[in-house]
């Protein structure tokens, strides 16, 4: 089944189950909104501000595609690619006390890679992954979190078995005023062929209930709500499309050393179900081949145009939120 047609598939199967949803929603508050409720009863302070911005999704589901890439080994080799891919993510936040939160959840995810190269075929990567996270409030200003995430990867090519990338980090959160947060962090991203680590800094500030500047580095955006129905977001996210693949023994694995800039609009469709599309262009990104005679750490990529679609559920805990732990970027 060609990748495009499997996400619109899923998709539409998704789309299908919402008024069942909405329904069950309006004749019973359900698990979710008693699971909002302990939240905001408790000591943890996610927003102070007044905001039309929803919190970050703790369920996603998502379909995206990358346009024809062209990549230059420092060898001289050149080949191009496009990239399709279908992902869910799931988190469970726990209240376990009235200042702390456990955040259990699952990734999965679904690549599809079409490369117009001399010795490299077509191939697929199925990826799994468990985060696990931590948040505690440590005073009324101050939050501090952590998460670890193991990840599972397993491609098509000839070889391949199951190899493990670790990613994880821990932040810390300083509320300055009612309108103004900072955020303090470190992530960490572990595989056996490539090691990052990066820090997370910056501020967020609610100008007003519509419009938010989230100066995290190193994936900034400014986002504006209207009336909390309509959520319009342009600036840096994490790039799906970045992978280091060794095509000797068909070990994969996934970078977020790199960005998209694009812009996103999500409208909710029932409750707290949210459907989103974005689009704009991948850049500083690659796959990093090795093996198969054009071994090579250093590469020039060209940019491509990107597009997705997106399914998600937001809690009423209000406003943007700090990174969702286990999701790197937390992204919107």
């Amino acid at each position: 089944m060609p990748m495009l047609f499997r996400s619109t598939y899923v998709l539409v199967l998704s789309l299908l189950l919402l008024p069942a949803l909405a329904s069950a929603q309006d004749d019973d508050p359900g698990f979710a909104a008693r699971l909002t409720q302990k939240f905001l009863d408790s000591d943890i302070d996610f927003q102070r501000a007044r905001s039309n911005v929803p919190f970050l999704p703790l369920a996603t589901l998502t379909a995206r595609h990358y346009g024809n890439t062209e990549v230059e080994l420092s060898s001289g080799f050149e080949l191009e690619y496009d990239l399709s891919t279908i992902s869910q993510y799931a988190v469970l936040p726990i209240l376990i006390s009235q200042r702390d939160a456990l955040f259990v959840g699952e990734y999965l995810s679904y690549s599809d890679f079409k490369v117009d190269a001399p010795g490299v075929e077509d191939f697929d990567v199925g990826t799994v992954g468990l985060p696990v996270g931590w948040l505690h409030q440590a005073t009324p200003d101050w939050q501090l979190g952590g998460f670890v995430m193991p990840l599972a990867h397993r491609s098509s090519l000839e070889g391949s078995d199951w190899n493990m990338q670790y990613m994880g980090g821990a932040f810390g959160r300083y509320i300055q005023a009612d309108n103004l947060w900072w955020l303090y962090g470190i992530y960490a991203d572990y595989s056996p062929d490539d090691d990052f680590v990066i820090p997370y800094v910056g501020a967020s500030w609610s100008i007003n209930e519509r419009w938010t500047l989230s100066a995290v580095l190193p994936w900034p955006a400014i986002l504006y709500s209207p009336d909390g129905n309509w959520v319009y977001r342009f600036g840096l996210s994490p790039s799906g499309a970045s992978w280091n693949i060794s095509t000797s023994d068909g070990d994969v694995g996934v970078n977020y050393d790199a960005w998209d800039l694009g812009f996103t609009v999500e409208r909710r469709i029932a409750g707290n179900i949210f459907l989103g599309a974005r689009a704009g262009t991948g850049g500083l990104r690659g796959v990093r081949f090795d093996g198969s005679g054009f071994d090579a750490p250093d590469f020039d990529v060209g940019s491509s145009a990107f597009f997705g679609i997106d399914l998600s559920f937001r809690p009423g805990f209000g406003g943007e939120g700090p990174p969702v732990p286990g999701m790197p970027g937390g992204g919107f």
